[in-house]
């Protein structure tokens, strides 16, 4: 009985060293926020510490790592837009991850949230997912050369019916 608790702690531990701080569901759900509001939304969980601010052409961007050192480093940044003629914000949020399993969950999270796949290819340096749907054109990357990925989700303009 001991040897199965044993088997059972070692598998939970196991389980939670990998955890990934952040879901494909909150990368898109950060897009919609302002920047003050995503800003809370980062810092309030405490999983992720602001880093540090740019400016940028008059925009200043966010930079926020992830606080456990447990898992691999994983960063976010936030403040990246474009403003439409008609004042329409459209917003673009990256995430980096030092651990390439996080994109192949985010990947199987696109999916399941029935994205659709518009390319997957790869170039010198990564492998390439090209994720399309009315309000999102999302970007994944894993590192060939390197042990790393990344994941841009960019808002659409989107016309209404």
């Amino acid at each position: 009985m001991k040897r199965y608790c044993l088997i059972l702690a070692i598998f939970c531990f196991c389980s939670t060293v990998r955890a990934q701080s952040i879901s494909f569901f909150d990368l898109t759900n950060l897009t919609n926020l302002s920047d003050g509001q995503a800003h809370t939304y980062l810092t309030l969980g405490n999983v992720f510490k602001h880093q540090y601010l740019e400016e940028v052409d008059g925009k200043k961007i966010e930079h926020f790592r992830s606080r456990s050192n447990k898992v691999k480093e994983q960063s976010i940044t936030i403040g990246e837009n474009t403003i439409l003629s008609n004042g329409t914000i459209l917003r673009t949020v990256t995430y980096d991850t030092r651990d390439p399993q996080h994109i192949v969950n985010l990947i199987a999270q696109a999916r399941r949230a029935k994205l659709i796949m518009k390319f997957q290819g790869q170039d010198a340096y990564n492998n390439i997912y090209k994720f399309d749907n009315e309000f999102y054109f999302i970007t994944m990357l894993i590192s060939t050369t390197e042990n790393k990925g990344s994941v841009v989700v960019t808002q659409k303009e989107f016309a209404g019916y």
